[in-house]
């Protein structure tokens, strides 16, 4: 319980830094910090396998991706995400709250008597592990190609495509 009590402000702020930062690169960077920290969470709760998987794909893997993608591009103009700030401000609160309404009614039910998890004894994590890293090598083969297609498409996407004598200003 104590893990839980003090990695999730931790867990909170990061993301809302993540979210509310107006430059990209410091907000991939919060992101991935959120996620470290998530990982963190599941590694004191003892789920190894998925608190190094976590560390593994989606710090590893997508967050630096996401930082490679933004370093390689142009650069944004953050006064124009300040100004646009306030009208999407109340959009994403319109999306997030019958989402939140849905989760808390959710954990307001609890899960059914029967279910998967009381029934299914838990997998070790060695066992865990070898079936996914046996079975599924292709798959993770494939991730890894479209995510570096994905950096491919993002570059060549963000690349300018204006006259080079001109300033960027008037393109």
């Amino acid at each position: 319980m104590i893990p839980l009590l003090l990695l999730s402000p931790l867990i909170l702020l990061a993301a809302l830094g993540a979210v509310w930062k107006a430059r990209p690169v410091h907000a991939a960077l919060l992101l991935a910090l959120t996620l470290a920290l998530v990982a963190a969470l599941y590694l004191t709760i003892g789920a190894e396998f998925i608190g190094l998987v976590q560390f593994m794909v989606y710090v590893g893997g997508v967050a630096i991706l996401i930082v490679f993608a933004l370093l390689i591009t142009r650069p944004g103009d953050e006064a124009a995400e300040l100004a646009r700030r306030p009208r999407s401000l109340a959009m994403g609160l319109a999306c997030v709250t019958p989402v939140l309404g849905l989760l808390l009614y959710a954990f307001s039910k609890g899960l059914p008597a029967g279910t998967a998890l009381e029934t299914n004894p838990a997998l070790p994590v060695q066992a865990l592990g070898q079936e996914l890293f046996e079975n599924s090598v292709p798959a993770v083969l494939a991730v890894g190609v479209l995510l570096t297609a994905v950096l491919i498409g993002a570059a060549l996407f963000a690349r300018e495509t204006g006259d080079p004598s001109e300033p960027p200003a008037s393109r």
